[in-house]
């Protein structure tokens, strides 16, 4: 994982914690595909987003698009 998205990943797995599937044992993996992903979608969504960018090549190299 590159170092960019390291922040990202911490917020998702910090908030996932507090899901009602984390705390009954259940690995992030498996929480990410359940309904308590919701709690969370914001800290997803942007891990994603981060993820993404580190593969576009578009984005890498002329920074984000701003509309």
């Amino acid at each position: 994982m590159g170092r960019d998205c390291k922040e990202a990943a911490r917020a998702l797995y910090a908030c996932m914690k507090k899901t009602q599937c984390m705390k009954d044992g259940g690995r992030l993996k498996e929480c990410l595909k359940t309904s308590d992903r919701e709690f969370c979608r914001l800290d997803h969504q942007s891990f994603f987003e981060c993820k993404r960018g580190q593969l576009d090549m578009r984005t890498r190299i002329r920074g984000e698009r701003s509309f």
